[in-house]
């Protein structure tokens, strides 16, 4: 059964992408010259959460979102959450209603069909092993928050695989402090245990996000702006623990 929920997951996923490439990126260049493409990554950002949706419930799989009143209506956030598995963006995508930016790995740019929709959605590739591209990717960040618009981000900088949380880089607490954006911390689990063998669907399986209370930067006070990093950190721990243990 796992096997052919699987098969009909990953062929609604190829429908999905050929709809994209043929479809939106065309319209998404187009709105690009013309500095439209906000228009464009908007409606692609709600195509993709419906896709994610309708993939999980074909594949068998169960998002527990937990949290959810703290999530603001209205306002732009930074979304900091720790990084278990490299499905934790599209479970971001999953729980949050509106649009935001993904801050994505280089070397996603070069992964086929995966590159089209995060170009799509307007995503901001980053290599942290460059401190030339950290910097830009910095920049792009900061315009984005200051024209409005919400970013999702993964401080630990790389997937932890479900062993213990690293340290949190202090790269989106800056941005945050820079821009005076609320940050909204997430927790999530299990995420690894997506796939049985890496390919087949793990049906059955129930992931878990978090969403914490809104963290205002414009409130805290010096020492707690200093050490926010690690203070969301064991926010998110913390809350590991109870998920692990319930």
């Amino acid at each position: 059964m796992k096997i052919l929920r699987s098969i009909i997951t990953y062929f609604n996923v190829l429908l999905f992408f050929l709809i994209f490439i043929f479809f939106l990126f065309p319209f998404y260049l187009v709105f690009k010259i013309f500095s439209l493409e906000r228009y464009i990554i908007k409606f692609s950002f709600l195509m993709i959460r419906a896709c994610i949706k309708v993939g999980l419930w074909i594949a068998g799989i169960k998002i527990i979102v937990t949290g959810t009143e703290n999530i603001p209506q209205k306002g732009n956030v930074i979304i900091m959450g720790n990084h278990i598995a490299a499905m934790d963006p599209l479970i971001f995508i999953y729980t949050f209603v509106n649009p935001f930016v993904i801050l994505a790995k280089h070397s996603l740019r070069r992964v086929p069909f995966v590159n089209f929709v995060l170009i799509v959605m307007g995503a901001i590739f980053v290599n942290r092993k460059s401190i030339r591209s950290a910097a830009e990717a910095e920049v792009k960040a900061i315009k984005v928050m200051r024209e409005g618009r919400s970013i999702g981000i993964f401080p630990e900088g790389t997937r932890n695989r479900g062993g213990d949380t690293k340290v949190f880089k202090k790269g989106a607490i800056k941005m945050a402090l820079k821009t005076g954006t609320s940050i909204l911390p997430v927790t999530l689990y299990n995420t690894n245990n997506f796939f049985i063998k890496n390919v087949i669907f793990n049906s059955g399986l129930s992931v878990y996000i978090h969403v914490h209370p809104l963290i205002d930067i414009l409130k805290l006070s010096e020492y707690e702006k200093e050490n926010l990093a690690s203070i969301i950190r064991d926010q998110i721990v913390k809350k590991l623990e109870t998920i692990k243990n319930y």
